[in-house]
């Protein structure tokens, strides 16, 4: 997603014992489930969840792969939610690594005012795009009817859940729906790529000019 405000770590005992609690009953019953008459289908669910963090990573370098495509800068991308753990500097970009891989957003800013509108809207498709992109490409190599069938095969399996978690998380990035943030309301990819096209030229030039963080509808 982008642009966004970053969300609020949790920031007291109570906000992160929760956390811990749900996270530690969540692993456990994941734990049991799986072990409980065990078969080898049963891998596509940690497969999934591995491949949502895999996501989360390729969707957010879709966004600033486009934004270079079409001239913008990238000031920042941040990986996860909540409390920073880390920072690195990729490819000259300040890169974000926080507590809880659920989310994550891309700060470009327009470095010119040459058609801003569907610049911003390819940048916000391109998060949505490349993970179809590549369950596409996929399917290309494997065969579509290979990659709907059911497999004992441990690497299909992986396959498989890649293919389901991209295609949920792009069509669910895609949806048009506002979400409020501890400094105000972002866009899902959908409703940016809606709502881009009413943002004024003032908006554009303060944006590019640094006044305002990001164009607002």
């Amino acid at each position: 997603m982008l642009p966004e405000t970053p969300d609020r770590a949790p920031n007291t005992p109570n906000e992160w014992g929760i956390l811990v609690i749900l996270s530690f009953f969540f692993g456990l019953f994941l734990v049991v489930e799986l072990a409980h008459e065990f078969s080898i289908e049963k891998l596509s669910v940690p497969f999934f969840l591995i491949s949502w963090v895999m996501l989360l990573v390729i969707h957010e370098a879709g966004h600033a792969l486009m934004a270079g495509l079409v001239g913008w800068r990238v000031e920042r991308i941040a990986i996860g939610c909540g409390r920073v753990r880390t920072e690195r500097r990729i490819l000259g970009v300040p890169v974000e690594f926080r507590t809880l891989p659920l989310s994550g957003w891309v700060l470009p800013r327009p470095l010119d005012l040459r058609a801003p509108r569907l610049k911003q809207c390819l940048i916000y498709a391109a998060g949505p795009g490349i993970e179809l992109l590549l369950v596409a490409l996929i399917a290309l190599f494997l065969g579509g009817d290979r990659l709907l069938a059911a497999s004992a095969d441990p690497a299909v399996i992986a396959t498989q859940s890649f293919c389901a978690a991209a295609v949920f998380g792009a069509l669910f990035n895609l949806l048009p729906f506002p979400h409020r943030t501890e400094k105000g309301v972002s866009w899902s990819d959908g409703l940016g790529m809606i709502l881009c096209w009413r943002t004024s030229d003032e908006a554009y030039r303060k944006w590019r000019d640094g006044e305002e963080s990001a164009a607002e509808p």
